[in-house]
């Protein structure tokens, strides 16, 4: 017999992680599991927690392991609820850890995963539950399908986080890892920099690579108290509902540097290449673009332009610029006085950047693509 336990919303931003209390709850368990998985989530719920994750796993057990869960939940789990600290670069509210976990005998309805990874959703109703408010992250985590997966190795720290460049390096050019290194500045990207357990969390497109990424990593780091590989739904594009193609029709750049498109699309200053193509386009041409909307606007996470088009007044015969004679009566060369009725040369304008352009690796959201 199998039954689906998922877990969230257990941490804060001073300290705390659902992926640690996920993993002591597994090392405690009394009955054997399938592989973890991790679920990244609607990034603007409201309630979301520092890395908007949710957790969950198939068990292999009979009713019996619902008075250990219980038990477990009262003495582990729910004396993390209320845990709570201000950010001190945003002035999002910040909410409580309110955990939540759910069981289920079977997967719950996989329409109740896609409604949570593109908007906020209510509680699911069924299947044993406790706690509060990640019970919804829970319930989604456990109703993902695995659509195009891929895998990130977590460690975690007993004291200091410090991981060896040199090893990172042998990592972050291993084939199958990604978004280990900023390619700007070589920064690194799989330590957080909070107060969280988190030594690393090392992403990968298969478990062999993830799993021999972690292993590296941990012998060329400060002492980890675990590890675990979790299957994930990061780079699936899963919050993405479809593309959408538009004509500029007006164009604001407002303070900062963020560019507002047609009054509702907005590239950020921090987007990079997003926002560079976004400053480039003009009246009148086209563009493809993804994002997710939020209070009346698209944040642009992804941008193509399909047309650009420019005008200019033709070359005369003799090398010279013509003219407009005024409006409708084409243009005449000021040198031989040549005239022509087609008043324009329309050619296309060739953007900065050919195809898609994304954020930079340390602006982009963990479900982005990795390539578009």
């Amino acid at each position: 017999m199998s039954m689906w336990l998922g877990l969230d919303d257990t941490d804060y931003l001073d300290g705390g992680c659902t992926t640690l209390v996920f993993h002591e709850l597994l090392e405690a368990i009394p009955c054997d599991y399938g592989k973890p998985r991790l679920t990244r989530l609607w990034p603007f719920a409201s309630r979301r927690t520092r890395g908007n994750a949710s957790l969950s796993v198939e068990l292999f057990a009979g009713e019996e392991i619902i008075p250990w869960l219980d038990s477990y939940w009262n003495k582990k789990i729910l004396p993390l609820a209320g845990n709570i600290s201000s950010s001190h670069h945003s002035d999002r509210k910040q909410y409580p850890a309110d955990p939540g976990m759910t069981l289920f005998h079977e997967q719950p309805d996989e329409d109740y995963y896609w409604k949570a990874v593109r908007g906020e959703v209510e509680y699911y109703k069924g299947g044993i539950q406790w706690g509060g408010n990640g019970r919804i992250g829970a319930a989604a985590s456990c109703a993902w399908r695995e659509n195009h997966p891929t895998w990130e190795g977590i460690a975690w720290r007993s004291g200091k986080r410090n991981v060896q460049n040199s090893v990172l390096s042998i990592v972050d050019k291993m084939e199958g890892t990604f978004l280990c290194r900023d390619p700007r500045n070589n920064r690194g990207l799989i330590s957080p920099r909070g107060n969280c357990p988190v030594m690393f969390g090392v992403r990968a497109t298969s478990y062999q690579t993830a799993n021999d990424a972690t292993k590296l990593l941990i012998a060329g780091s400060e002492p980890v108290t675990g590890y675990r590989i979790f299957t994930t739904n990061q780079a699936s594009g899963d919050h993405i509902e479809s593309v959408r193609s538009e004509i500029v029709v007006h164009k604001d750049v407002i303070t900062g540097g963020h560019v507002l498109i047609n009054d509702t699309y907005v590239a950020f200053s921090e987007s990079g290449d997003v926002n560079k193509l976004c400053q480039w386009l003009k009246i009148g041409d086209r563009f493809d673009c993804i994002g997710l909307e939020y209070d009346g606007v698209i944040h642009i996470e992804g941008i193509k332009i399909t047309e650009s088009k420019i005008k200019t007044r033709p070359i005369c015969s003799c090398g010279t610029r013509m003219k407009s004679m005024g409006k409708g009566q084409g243009v005449r060369c000021p040198k031989c006085k040549e005239i022509r009725e087609n008043g324009w040369d329309i050619s296309n304008r060739k953007p900065p950047i050919i195809g898609w352009a994304q954020p930079d690796p340390d602006k982009r959201r963990h479900l982005a693509k990795l390539s578009l």
